[in-house]
């Protein structure tokens, strides 16, 4: 066993292991003082620090506030640091500590890797140049399992160009490993703009899958994470190529487990198509030309998967966080914009906890980023089912207003990250007198919305196969449903034609009673069964492939014109 992971155990007592023990599916545990990256770490002592990256503030108060819990990460208190290490990685060997100082971190010329005997609290480290080149959003140390190798993954300020880093000293020197990425997003329908940034592999991450094997995971502008290869410890990398993790412009994070497992931590989602840059308001020659990002429609749901083979296949898919406030019709000013313009629960930092639980930081700004545990079993589950006993907050049913959008520099400094939204579908009495609230899906026009498509979005274990149940009481016109392989906007007009299955049914199908809908998808056989009361009503075929298996369902009211739409009283999946 990993050692911070035996020092953590060790000041467990009895009440804070049995906390810890308790925990199984995703829970929420505490927010962050800093957007998740690099500000959590584990001390040899086993107390968990989670620090306030530095600001001018810290040249003015020589203050670092940061967040400890000697409890596993169950519960957190403030207290104040005077160091200028702060977060760092212990290297038992060496009985070091390292950590980095970037353009952004520390607003510093070149990249640092900052060396002390002391720890966190060390206010003189040594300071030590890795590259003269100035750098950004650069990831913690990590130190080998295999070997005495230690590496940083960043990428190059103002081109978003990877970059890998090792040192076989504990620091002391470093050499740069070579990657080769060549990536670039077209403007092809439904999209009618570029994305930013158009040609980047950005905020990479490498792990270990076996001794001086390694796979680096890198954010991209494009539907797909890239991935690469290193057979030498980092030395040299495969050229980067597109993965079977999707996900656009958001930050991927790997952590190997003591036993050797892996498990991925993205965002598994789709942004609404790019709208024609030229015609919306604020527009810019940098935004039309694909280097200077408009909005972020793709950052409201957390994913995590595990693998045990070495990469080769992955299992779960799983959201481990919804972003709390994705319903809220005052999202852009949500939250102190000072601590962050970005509103979302995409980047990750994530340790292994005793008992068989992950601990991770995860998300942007304190209204969104929190803390959370979870048991690694839970990714193994194969079904799962949804009643809305506990309202909307498994689900994702928001829309768009109509809203400013684009960077800071042309939108009045609010973020990127702040489309405005409000609550599409909702819960409401049962229709046929029942107890319980029931998911009403409606369609009716509003000129203030980007769209009055209106659906809900549930995610469930990935597989190639299973069984999706659907109780429903469909009032008028038609329903939609999809089963795909990643998280859409529930208002997404496209969403249906971009996934492997599709298909609408009417009053005319099933009629306006309450029913059971029933999918059985075979990904490998490219067909899925639909059938009502046990009847089958159609077979689909499986128009866009699917590596990856079946992980969502998104069901929407897409009808012509208005519509009272469908009530939705539970979804299952079964294997």
């Amino acid at each position: 066993m990993n050692q911070y992971v035996n020092a953590i155990k060790n000041l467990l007592n009895e009440d804070s292991e049995n906390a810890l023990k308790a925990i199984y599916e995703p829970t929420v545990v505490g927010t962050p003082l800093a957007d998740a990256r690099r500000d959590v770490c584990v001390l040899p002592s086993g107390e968990i620090r989670a620090y306030q990256r530095h600001h001018s503030s810290f040249e003015e108060t020589k203050i670092t506030p940061y967040l400890s819990s000697t409890d596993g990460g169950v519960s957190w208190s403030k207290k104040y640091s005077h160091g200028v290490v702060n977060s760092c990685t212990y290297i038992d060997e060496a009985k070091v500590y390292l950590t980095v100082a970037d353009k952004y971190s520390h607003n510093v010329d070149g990249l640092w890797c900052l060396r002390s005997n002391v720890g966190p609290d060390d206010e003189n480290p040594e300071w030590i140049k890795v590259s003269d080149d100035n750098f950004c959003d650069t990831f913690l140390p990590i130190k080998s399992a295999f070997t005495n190798r230690v590496w940083i993954t960043t990428h190059r300020f103002g081109t978003c160009t990877p970059a890998f880093f090792y040192s076989d000293d504990f620091g002391l020197t470093w050499n740069a490993g070579k990657i080769a990425l060549n990536v670039e997003f077209e403007a092809v329908f439904p999209h009618k703009g570029l994305r930013w940034c158009k040609g980047s592999g950005s905020e990479p991450y490498a792990v270990e899958l076996s001794e001086n094997k390694m796979m680096m995971i890198l954010r991209t502008p494009t539907d797909r994470f890239y991935q690469s290869f290193s057979t030498d410890g980092g030395e040299s990398w495969s050229e980067a190529e597109p993965s079977f993790f999707y996900g656009t412009d958001t930050t991927p994070f790997l952590l190997r487990l003591n036993d050797g497992r892996v498990i991925t931590f993205w965002n598994n989602t789709k942004p609404l198509p790019e709208a024609n840059h030229k015609a919306q308001f604020p527009s810019s020659p940098a935004l039309v030309e694909g280097r200077c990002e408009d909005v972020f429609t793709n950052r409201d749901a957390a994913h995590a998967a595990i693998s045990s083979d070495g990469g080769e296949t992955w299992i779960g898919y799983r959201e481990i966080l919804l972003n709390e406030i994705r319903n809220c019709a005052d999202f852009r000013y949500k939250g102190d914009p000072k601590t962050s313009n970005d509103k979302s629960v995409h980047q990750y930092q994530a340790f292994e906890l005793p008992f068989n639980k992950v601990l991770v930081s995860v998300g942007q700004n304190f209204a969104s980023r929190r803390f959370v545990i979870f048991d690694v079993d839970w990714l193994y589950e194969q079904s799962s089912k949804e009643e809305f006993a506990r309202g909307l907050n498994k689900v994702s049913t928001h829309t768009y207003v109509k809203s400013l959008s684009g960077h800071t520099s042309h939108a009045g400094g609010v973020g990127h990250c702040a489309f405005n939204r409000t609550d599409g579908a909702l819960l409401m009495p049962d229709p046929d007198g029942g107890r319980n609230e029931t998911l009403l899906i409606s369609k009716h026009h509003d000129s203030r919305l980007v769209s009055d498509i209106q659906g809900v979005v549930w995610n469930f274990p990935m597989s190639k196969k299973g069984t999706v149940k659907v109780q429903l009481k469909l009032v008028e016109k038609s329903i939609r449903f999809v089963l795909t392989d990643r998280w859409y906007n529930a208002c997404d007009a496209f969403a249906a034609v971009q996934s492997p299955f599709w298909f609408e049914v009417d009053t005319d199908d099933i009629g306006c009673d309450t029913t059971e809908l029933v999918i059985q998808y075979d990904v490998n056989q490219k067909q899925a069964i639909v059938s009502s009361n046990c009847e089958q009503l159609f077979k689909v075929n499986m128009t866009v492939d699917c590596p990856t298996g079946i992980s969502y369902l998104l069901i929407q009211c897409a009808t012509d014109g208005d519509s009272d739409g469908v009530y939705i009283k539970s979804m299952e999946k079964q294997i």
